[in-house]
């Protein structure tokens, strides 16, 4: 994100340009090569995760140079750490090259996408995928997946598993994204419950949705979103990346950026649609260019298009007498909320664009979607937002370093901003008339929620620890970005399936500003050690699915011995490091933060967690690992909250059911509800 090529052996002391209140945070550049490359931007913490390996360095224990990796090594996905040949980007695919007799030139290639699993192990991993990611990003129509998922089984050449089939374009992109909402799935899965040999390597991947962006309609568009999720649920950041920047120029040629109700020649199913694309492809932009410090692809200013999940401002516009909606031209405000504006006939305004096809529908057609289907995108809408605050931490914190200008005022609405988002969060479900899909599921994702905001905390703040320990300001970031790290860990922790692929930074960056606030004297070692071992379960857990997670667990262990040896130095008798990893785990507390008061045994319920089967189990359970028995406010038992999705079945997947119209609840100052599997 920023215009640095400071190596990775550069100290941050070394490039460090202070100012009375932050810091210019910038990225790193490594080279593999002589002629290639690796940038890694300072959004993604490499510049602070160097601050703390310094003040370990100069330690008087770290007696071993190199005992750390390198910080371009736990940052930026695991692209560049294949751990085989088959997902190695100049490995993974074969080419052949045949030259005629006319010395023209064929090429070939052997592109692989895995195999398709039994039809009921498929119907397994849909359904996980359809549990935990499509309400997240919901690009896919799941009326019209499950009509070509069936399809493709029932075809007697599929059964027989053996042939050619002939495939068309539209074959091939169906088949794609079968084979990535099938990996993605059954990744959260147990391995008795998911096929192992389903996951397409991610070279061919990108070399075959390369080939099919040569059009850009909606099943293209699609095709290269899902491959785009696979690649981050395996952490492929970088694939993943290089495919959003063909996605982004196909949404712009299909005119995805623009508000669909402006053309009356699109249906309603279609404009919710392709709403849903445009917004899930902007969420995934913003969480990738985070992550690895790149600038984004899909900028604010270019988008016109009304989020999914919040009102319609152009669908209710007036129609002409052609049936042309008379656009009402609004600004919107910092926060997103629309401004008043001039009313603005149709061929009036050049950057309006036109659309060609079909022809206009009547005026009850051309009428947003309702309520109860606005309800729907609430989670998609909540992640957009995130990434509308995270694009603009970027802009503040880490653009090139020629033009970022420290503006207090700037940062004082960027934070104000960010703690109104979360504000607006329910802290308690509120069943009314006996309950409804939309609470539970907002409830269901507020810990992947949660962790967004803490990050962003910790994202405005991090700069400033890499001042002079001297400062005001630099204690102050470091109290707060302390606060933030242990609520992701808590918030984390009550998650049953670590679903998500950015908790690897998260965690990692918590006990990153855990360790180095012990190091260097600002906080608790004894209670810090505590929290770093919670972390490195954390890790752990998820180190049996991302690799870059096992280095990061390797790189926190030493850094936890290294504050258990000082400790002990400094009060003989303190139990070692692997002494601690032996004990039970502390009776921990829970904080008071947003979203956790009154110990929010809601918080547990997970996009994947199940209703426990008695309550007396769970509270054994609980008491085993270390917690207090969770209470309401009344001071009674924990409330068993019904999953939405505990009966959830292949015949009922994309069966919404009927969301009453009296038990709507404010969020985000919007009615809003359940996202469904639309």
């Amino acid at each position: 994100m920023d215009g640095s090529t400071a190596d990775a052996t550069d100290s941050p002391a070394s490039t460090t340009q202070s100012t009375a209140h932050t810091t210019n945070e910038t990225g790193s550049l490594t080279q593999q090569s002589p002629h290639e490359s690796r940038f890694i931007g300072s959004s993604s913490g490499v510049y602070f995760i160097n601050t703390v390996k310094q003040a370990f360095e100069t330690s008087i224990q770290q007696d071993e140079s190199g005992r750390l990796p390198a910080a371009e090594e736990t940052v930026g996905g695991e692209d560049d750490f294949a751990p085989s040949a088959r997902n190695s980007p100049e490995r993974g695919q074969a080419f052949e090259l045949n030259i005629s007799s006319q010395r023209a030139i064929e090429v070939s290639s052997s592109a692989q996408l895995g195999s398709l699993p039994a039809y009921e192990t498929a119907q397994l991993m849909t359904i996980e995928y359809f549990k935990t990611w499509h309400p997240i990003v919901p690009f896919l129509s799941g009326a019209a997946f499950l009509q070509e998922l069936e399809g493709l089984y029932q075809d007697p050449r599929t059964s027989r598993g053996a042939g050619r089939i002939p495939a068309d374009r539209q074959k091939l992109c169906n088949l794609i994204i079968f084979q990535c909402v099938i990996a993605i799935g059954g990744s959260g899965l147990p391995p008795s419950q998911a096929a192992p040999s389903v996951l397409p390597s991610r070279s061919n991947l990108l070399s075959l949705v390369a080939s099919l962006a040569s059009r850009h309609d909606i099943l293209t568009v699609q095709t290269l979103l899902a491959a785009q999720v696979y690649c981050i649920s395996t952490l492929a950041l970088r694939t993943a990346s290089s495919i959003g920047g063909l996605l982004c120029k196909l949404l712009f040629h299909a005119g995805l950026h623009r508000c669909p109700y402006r053309y009356p020649q699109l249906s309603n199913d279609d404009r919710d649609l392709r709403k849903r694309i445009l917004w899930s492809a902007y969420a995934l932009d913003r969480y990738l260019c985070q992550a690895l410090g790149i600038p984004v692809s899909l900028s604010d200013a270019e988008i016109d298009v009304c989020l999914s999940g919040r009102e319609e401002i152009h669908g209710s516009s007036p129609h002409d007498r052609n049936g042309v909606p008379v656009l009402s031209r609004q600004g919107s405000s910092a926060n997103g909320l629309p401004t008043a504006g001039v009313t603005i006939g149709p061929g009036v305004n050049p950057e309006m664009g036109t659309l060609s096809g079909g022809s206009a529908p009547n005026r009850a057609e051309s009428q947003p979607q309702s309520t109860a289907e606005n309800k729907l995108e609430v989670i998609l809408a909540n992640f957009v937002d995130y990434g509308k605050l995270a694009g603009r931490v970027m802009e503040v914190y880490h653009t090139s370093l020629h033009a970022r200008a420290h503006d207090p005022r700037k940062v004082l609405f960027l934070r104000s901003d960010v703690d109104r988002w979360f504000n607006s969060m329910p802290e308690e479900p509120i069943y009314a008339y006996g309950g409804n899909g939309a609470d539970e599921q907002i409830i269901r994702f507020l810990p992947f929620l949660h962790v967004l905001y803490e990050q962003l905390k910790i994202s405005i703040h991090r700069p400033a620890l890499s001042l002079p320990r001297t400062s005001p300001e630099f204690h102050h970031a470091l109290q707060v970005t302390i606060r933030a790290a242990k609520r992701t860990i808590l918030a984390l922790e009550r998650q049953a399936q670590l679903f998500w692929p950015g908790y690897v930074a998260s965690i990692w960056m918590s006990g990153l500003i855990i360790s180095f606030a012990c190091q260097i004297g600002l906080y608790n070692t004894s209670q810090g050690s505590q929290e770093i071992m919670r972390c490195l379960d954390l890790l752990k857990k998820m180190g049996e699915r991302w690799r870059s997670s096992q280095r990061c667990y390797a790189a926190l262990s030493t850094l936890l011995s290294d504050l258990q040896k000082t400790l002990q130095r400094t009060r003989p008798g303190t139990p070692t490091a692997d002494d601690t990893f032996a004990r039970p785990a502390k009776r921990q507390r829970h904080d008071g933060g947003p979203g956790f008061e009154h110990s929010r045994p809601i918080m547990s319920m997970s996009p994947t967690s199940q209703p426990d089967a008695s309550g007396a189990i769970k509270s054994v359970a609980q008491q085993k690992a270390g917690y207090a028995t969770p209470m309401s406010a009344n001071n009674t038992a924990e409330w068993d909250v019904n999953d939405f999705f505990a009966d959830l079945s292949w015949e009922n997947l994309f069966d919404i059911g009927d969301i009453a119209q009296d038990s709507d609840m404010q969020f985000f100052g919007q009615v809003t509800s359940v996202p469904g599997t639309k």
